[in-house]
């Protein structure tokens, strides 16, 4: 996710260089590259915190005789009580 992150922000200095020196479609083309990456730096971030969440509920799951492991409805039913 990170190497993505890098890319993208690499292409887009490389697309700012070739604008500056007025080549406008290599531009266009290598600043489109750089948002495919970022796109995709994203989407596997979602994926990775979407995976975390995932072993954070795991982990709380033998916690106050929580048997759904969900973390939600344990911080529902925590506050619903105070």
């Amino acid at each position: 996710m990170q190497t993505y992150g890098v890319t993208s922000l690499l292409f887009s200095i490389v697309s700012m260089f070739f604008i500056y020196i007025e080549y406008q479609k290599t531009a266009q083309v290598v600043f489109g590259i750089s948002l495919l990456a970022f796109c995709w730096s994203i989407f596997l971030s979602l994926i990775e915190i979407r995976l975390s969440t995932k072993a954070i509920e795991i982990e709380l799951s033998d916690m106050e005789g929580l048997e759904d492991p969900s973390v939600m409805d344990y911080l529902k039913k925590k506050f619903e009580r105070d």
